[in-house]
C-alpha cells in the first residue's frame, strides 16, 4: 500500500524536462556561486537521437542553501546531457527517503543521483533500487558499502585541511613570524573524526610548510549557538593567541564575532571551514579578522553525480569507477580575491531566492 501511495504522490511531482539535441524545452538555471567549479564548463556531449530517453531522479536530504546548490548541479548536468530529471527532498528522514526511492523505482527511472540520510542505514534501499535495475550515485558522502554504487563524489576533511594550511602558511608566517600561537575550536565531543582531520590536516601542512606553532587554546563544542562565552574564554586563557583555526561556518561566525567586540581584530587572524552568507560577508569586511574560509565544491558534487549516471547508461567512459568514490577539492575563498567573494555573495542570493 505505501508503494502505491509514493507511486501516485511521485507521478503528481513536476517532471523537469531538460534540453537535450533538438529539444524545445529547457530547465531555467541559475549561476552556482563559485569561480573554480570545473564541471559546468567542461563540454557534455549531446545526445543521440537513437539512444532512448534517459531519466533520472535527482534527491537531496535538506531544505537549505548547500542542498540547492546539489540540486543546481544535478539540474544543470541532466541539461547539459539531455536527460530528463526529477527532484526530490527527503528531509532529513530516513523514511522520506525510502519512500522517495520506491516512488522512482515505481516510476521506473534509470538512475538516482543522492545525497544519502545515512552512510549506513541508506544502504539496504538503495542496494533494492540497483537490484531492480536502476543504477544510483551517490554525492557529499561515502556510502560504508559502495560497491553497487557507479560512481561517488564527495570531499575528503583532511585534504580541505591541508588546502588550508598550505594556503594560509606562508601569509600566516610573514605576518606573525615563525611562531605562531593557534587556537582550535573543533567538535571531537560530537563527529572526532571528521573534525580531528579538519585541523589535523590544517596543522599537516603548516608543518610540511616549515612553520612552527604552539596550540595555546583547544575547545569542542556540541552546539552551533551558545558559543559565544566559550570563545571569550579561550581568548582571555590565551593572550597570546595570534591564529584562530574554526572547523565549521558557525564557529567561524561566532569567532570573528568575539574577536571584533573584545577589539582583537588587529592581532588574531581567523581561518574559517565551509562557507555562507554570514562567512562571505565578514570576508568582505575590512575590519574583519577573517583571512579565508574554505567553501565544500557542493555543486559539483551534485554535477558529476548526474553525468556519472548518464555515461555509465549510455555506455561511455567514466570518470569514476563503479564502487569507487572521487573526492573533489575545496574553493577557498579569501581576502586576497574579493571580487571573487563578491561573486560567490551574488550567486548565493541569486540561487537562495530563486
Amino acid at each position: 500500500m505505501k508503494k502505491i501511495v509514493a507511486f501516485f504522490l511521485a507521478m503528481s511531482m513536476v517532471v523537469v524536462m531538460l534540453a537535450g539535441c533538438g529539444a524545445s524545452q529547457t530547465t531555467p538555471t541559475t549561476e552556482a556561486p563559485k569561480a573554480e567549479t570545473k564541471a559546468a564548463t567542461e563540454a557534455a556531449p549531446a545526445a543521440e537521437t537513437e539512444q532512448k530517453e534517459l531519466t533520472i531522479a535527482g534527491i537531496v536530504f535538506k531544505d537549505e542553501f548547500t542542498m540547492k546548490m546539489v540540486q543546481q548541479g544535478y539540474e544543470d548536468a541532466a541539461r547539459d546531457y539531455g536527460v530528463n530529471i526529477v527532484i526530490g527532498n527527503s528531509m532529513g528522514d530516513l523514511a522520506n527517503e525510502q519512500q522517495l526511492v520506491y516512488s522512482y523505482i515505481d516510476m521506473g527511472v534509470d538512475g538516482i543521483a543522492i545525497t544519502p540520510y545515512s552512510e549506513e542505514a541508506s544502504i539496504p534501499i538503495l542496494k533494492e533500487a540497483y537490484d531492480k535495475g536502476i543504477e544510483v550515485a551517490v554525492a557529499n558522502i561515502k556510502l560504508n558499502d559502495a560497491s553497487f554504487v557507479c560512481g561517488g563524489f564527495t570531499s575528503q576533511d583532511l585534504l580541505n585541511g591541508q588546502k588550508l594550511g598550505d594556503y594560509t602558511a606562508k601569509y600566516l608566517s610573514d605576518k606573525y613570524g615563525n611562531d605562531l600561537k593557534i587556537a582550535i575550536m573543533d567538535f571531537d565531543a560530537t563527529i572526532p573524526e571528521q573534525s580531528k582531520a579538519r585541523y589535523g590536516g590544517f596543522l599537516e601542512e603548516l608543518t610540511a610548510n616549515g612553520v612552527n606553532y604552539e596550540i595555546v587554546a583547544q575547545q569542542s563544542s556540541t552546539s552551533k549557538n551558545d558559543n559565544v562565552p566559550i570563545v571569550e574564554a579561550m581568548l582571555a586563557g590565551a593572550p597570546d593567541c595570534n591564529v584562530f583555526y574554526c572547523t565549521s561556518a558557525a564557529f567561524t561566525n561566532v569567532v570573528v564575532q568575539v574577536v571584533m567586540n573584545m577589539g582583537l581584530a588587529d592581532k588574531i587572524t581567523v581561518v574559517g571551514y565551509d562557507m555562507g552568507e554570514q562567512t562571505a560577508t565578514q570576508l568582505l569586511d575590512e575590519n574583519s579578522p577573517l583571512y579565508c574560509t574554505l567553501e565544500q565544491d557542493m555543486y559539483t558534487m551534485g554535477y558529476k553525480a548526474v553525468e556519472q549516471l548518464a555515461r555509465t547508461l549510455r555506455g561511455e567512459e567514466t570518470e569514476c569507477p563503479r564502487g569507487d568514490t572521487v573526492y573533489l577539492e575545496g574553493i577557498i575563498h579569501s581576502k586576497e580575491d574579493l571580487p571573487e567573494v563578491q561573486t560567490w555573495l551574488d550567486g548565493y542570493y541569486k540561487l537562495a531566492n530563486g
